[in-house]
């Protein structure tokens, strides 16, 4: 029988948050429950193999560095249920979780966290399949620490959905990172990748305005990501500002009546770092 939830998540040095997590994830009526192994150092796959058959496995091998939006979306495509709930493993769930959603998720909506939301429930999402395809999933291109989470529910709401929230109380417990294990698996400089990311999406997000969709291919994004990365040290460093003119792909600026005539258009970022007063 087809289960109507399927429960992701990722494991990359989190083994002991998961041994703890993963039991209640199992309870949940009506699921299966997806583990991606995402080289996880400490055994992750040989563990939920021994201790937790029943979860589904999928092990990636040789990426030193940990892509969240990868793992997730290796994760969806060994997922058969209609809706995807997507946890980190740190995030302990009631045995009733997936009961409580019923009522949440109408036809045109995915639903988050909040408010009031601690950080660390920020990541956390529950949507249709058939809406997770159709945005083209998370983007890996966003690795690191990037903001995964707004870039996809961005795209989500250009779709023409809309977010529910999720009460933050429901959870029994977050079990919370330090900033140096959270930098572990993806380098250091949080608040440096961040700022990549929403740089980024920024960008794709006014190109998609632009032209009438929620999802760009992949060589579209990688010109834009290029870009961004050739101007963000000068912007983060202070040394100069960001700006940034992405021209729409010509496939959504022809006009086949004026051949002989060349028509383009463009989407501009301007973003500055503002200076900070006396009290920091």
């Amino acid at each position: 029988m087809t289960p109507k939830y399927s429960i992701i998540t990722t494991c990359k040095g989190r083994l002991g948050n998961l041994k703890r997590t993963l039991p209640q994830f199992l309870k949940q009526r009506d699921s299966e429950v997806i583990v991606v192994d995402y080289d996880c150092p400490e055994g992750t796959s040989s563990y939920v193999a021994a201790a937790h058959p029943q979860a589904r496995l999928v092990t990636v091998k040789n990426k030193p560095k940990f892509n969240l939006p990868h793992a997730r979306n290796l994760g969806v495509a060994e997922a058969h249920g209609e809706i995807l709930i997507f946890l980190d493993a740190d995030i302990v769930i009631p045995d009733d979780f997936t009961e409580t959603l019923a009522s949440k998720l109408t036809p045109r909506v995915f639903a988050v966290f909040g408010p009031p939301l601690r950080d660390s429930l920020r990541g956390q999402s529950v949507v249709r399949r058939i809406h997770y395809d159709g945005v083209g999933g998370f983007d890996d291109l966003l690795d690191g620490y990037g903001g995964e989470d707004l870039d996809f529910y961005m795209r989500l709401r250009l779709s023409g959905l809309r977010s529910v929230p999720l009460d933050p109380g429901s959870v029994i417990e977050v079990i919370e990172q330090t900033v140096q294990e959270r930098e572990r698996f993806r380098a250091p400089d949080l608040r440096k990748q961040f700022l990549r990311g929403q740089l980024y999406s920024t960008a794709k997000e006014l190109v998609m305005r632009a032209i009438g969709t929620a999802n760009l291919p992949v060589e579209d994004r990688r010109r834009i990501l290029d870009r961004v990365e050739a101007r963000l040290p000068a912007l983060y460093d202070g040394t100069g500002e960001f700006r940034l003119e992405v021209e729409i792909p010509e496939r959504h600026t022809k006009r086949r009546w004026l051949r002989d005539w060349e028509f383009t258009r463009s989407v501009t970022l301007k973003v500055v770092r503002r200076k900070q007063d006396s009290g920091g």
